[in-house]
């Protein structure tokens, strides 16, 4: 997953951008010094890559120009497709900003912002979704995509990869088969994973036969974020999310996905195993403003304040364009036009 991008001339930061959590910023100067150091050594390398924790720093050097452009992903993350995204990146900073790069406008910088949503939008982020047949895989994915939630349980043959879009985040969801019969393709499967969801059906059976996926995440993605959904926790027979947890040592979820009303859950899920900050994000910031003047719209509609709820529902409306959800953007553009027209009235 990219995490951070940044673009440096000497040691000025000229443009910074954080989509997920990654290296603070003490630790970024003295990362910056070792990579100075590490690649002005004479070596004729001007592209390289630099591992440092759990993170994979790839990065260019235009010593002419004295600029460094650099991406901070996770470490599991295909350096050679990172690189030529970078290079793009770097292509076009120089297309605008190179004729006039001794006095650069701090103001501008922000004309990257769509390229560099588009770059993140190419290096999709890879989650699987992994657990035996029947614990609600599929019923999760759908939850996610906001799909129609299957009412009787059809086994995914193989696998389903679904591009899947939320807020302004673009990532691939891999649901793949879980029968058992089917085992010798999970491996292949989760190879290259940021992350990898564990579904349980909460039963002791089933969480007991979990460990063998967290076997497989060990030898197969070492460095893939892990974490349990304990899915079904409506059911009588159901463990507690805590037991689930002292089981198999890892953090868990609690979890009904066959109701949609718990999709924004399991956005926040998935933001929290990624280790995205959906307060300060700038993919997913956007989405949970726009649930939030929904909650505020309605809690002013019940209270007759019009003009206040038209208000609300005209910014909804902005957000959504910015979203890219023309049709909800439609839906309160056409309420907000309503409640403003029978104010004037």
């Amino acid at each position: 997953m990219l995490r951070q991008v940044y673009i440096l001339r000497e040691e000025k930061i000229l443009y910074n951008k954080n989509f997920g959590k990654a290296v603070h910023t003490e630790d970024f100067n003295k990362l910056y010094q070792e990579i100075i150091e590490v690649s002005t050594k004479g070596t004729g390398i001007d592209l390289e890559s630099y591992d440092y924790i759990k993170y994979k720093i790839v990065f260019i050097l235009n010593e002419d120009l004295r600029l460094m452009f650099m991406f901070i992903t996770d470490i599991n993350d295909d350096v050679s497709r990172t690189k030529s995204e970078l290079v793009t990146l770097q292509k076009e900073f120089l297309d605008t900003f190179g004729d006039n790069i001794e006095n650069l406008d701090p103001s501008l910088m922000e004309l990257l912002d769509p390229i560099m949503d588009s770059i993140h939008r190419n290096l999709k982020t890879k989650i699987s979704l992994v657990g035996f047949s029947g614990v609600g895989k599929t019923t999760t994915t759908n939850l996610i995509c906001a799909s129609e939630i299957p009412s009787v349980h059809i086994p995914t043959i193989t696998g389903k990869i679904s591009t899947v879009k939320i807020g302004k985040l673009y990532f691939h969801l891999w649901d793949f088969a879980g029968q058992e019969q089917f085992s010798y393709l999970w491996n292949d499967f989760i190879l290259g994973s940021d992350a990898v969801l564990i579904i349980t059906d909460s039963t002791l059976e089933n969480v007991e036969k979990s460990k063998f996926f967290i076997e497989l995440i060990k030898e197969h993605a070492p460095y893939a974020h892990t974490a349990i959904i304990g899915n079904k926790q409506d059911l009588p027979d159901a463990m507690t999310i805590e037991k689930i947890e002292e089981i198999l040592g890892l953090k868990t979820y609690s979890m009904v996905a066959i109701d949609p009303n718990n999709r924004d859950k399991m956005i926040q899920i998935v933001a929290d195993i990624l280790g995205i900050r959906t307060d300060a994000s700038p993919l997913l910031k956007p989405l949970f403003e726009r649930d939030q003047l929904i909650h505020q719209a309605k809690i002013s509609l019940e209270n007759g304040d019009i003009a206040q709820t038209a208000e609300f529902f005209e910014k909804i409306s902005d957000l959504c364009l910015e979203l890219g959800d023309d049709a909800l953007y439609k839906e309160f553009y056409e309420k907000a036009k309503k409640l403003k027209s029978y104010l004037t009235s």
